[in-house]
């Protein structure tokens, strides 16, 4: 089996290191980051300009998509005519299996609970572009025969990009220890780690599988809990922050099929400390 990763970024890089056997990846520029290990195959590719069809990738049998819009380029450009240009060459390749990196943001904002058979779209654009490119990658696979996933990532931490850092600002700045906002509003997170294997348990699943998966921990914290943890790491006292009632309002992103699709045991089961 032959892995190519699409978009060799924080996550995909991650991703690709962890592959066993023969691994290629891919970003725009064709420069090799630290993060990829010289005995992985690398390639440039811009899916906004490049022939997939007549690419290196196409002879890995296993895609896995992770692609990002760069400075210069849109979302709707990137997710939706990239992934367009890209689906196009499924027929050119041996079609094993395609993993797509999507975002929880393909779900609505509503006060509820929510799983993979969630039907209600988001009303933002970032959202509705995600949504549609799940629907591109499900109808091309669906043609080409090929079994696909959308693994739908929640927000991402992780080495490098630890919470304390990532919401530094918010948590740490100068105008953060009194703050306006009541902050009851639900989290959906997951480690590094935790993505890297579960894009590596989609790989390894039979071929009769496809679906939407949701890739997130266990902890749905209030936003408040996870900056006053961030602060605590820093060595500052907890916020100030609005009345509010106890209850945790917003969307819990359930990852039921986490488990029982693809047998992932977290790693970071919880993220607010």
């Amino acid at each position: 089996m032959t892995v190519a990763v699409l978009g060799a970024g924080w996550l995909g890089a991650a991703v690709a290191a962890a592959l066993p056997g023969d691994v290629m990846a891919t970003n725009r520029s064709g420069t090799r980051s630290p993060a990829l290990g010289a005995d992985i195959e690398l390639h440039a590719l811009d899916l906004l300009r490049d022939d997939v069809r007549t690419h290196a990738i196409v002879r890995a049998d296993t895609w896995v998509v992770a692609v990002a819009p760069g400075r210069d380029q849109g979302r709707e450009a990137v997710y939706l005519e990239g992934a367009r240009r890209m689906l196009a060459a499924l027929p050119h390749a041996p079609s094993r299996r395609l993993v797509w990196i999507g975002s929880t943001s393909a779900l609505p904002d509503l006060d509820a609970e929510l799983d993979e058979d969630c039907t209600a779209w988001p009303e933002h654009e970032r959202g509705r572009i995600q949504r549609q490119a799940e629907g591109l990658v499900a109808e091309a696979c669906g043609r080409a025969g090929t079994p696909w996933f959308v693994l739908r990532m929640g927000g991402l931490y992780g080495p490098g990009r630890e919470l304390a850092r990532l919401y530094g600002g918010e948590a740490t700045g100068p105008r953060a220890a009194a703050r306006p906002s009541h902050g009851m509003n639900a989290t959906n997170l997951v480690h590094r780690d935790d993505a890297v294997a579960a894009v590596l348990a989609a790989i390894a699943q039979p071929r009769e599988r496809s679906g939407i998966v949701h890739v997130v921990d266990d902890d749905h914290c209030p936003r408040r809990t996870m900056i006053d943890h961030a602060r605590r790491e820093a060595g500052l006292p907890p916020a100030i922050w609005a009345d509010a009632d106890e209850r945790v309002i917003g969307k819990r992103v359930r990852n039921d099929r986490l488990r029982s699709w693809l047998g992932v045991t977290l790693a970071h089961p919880r993220h607010g400390g």
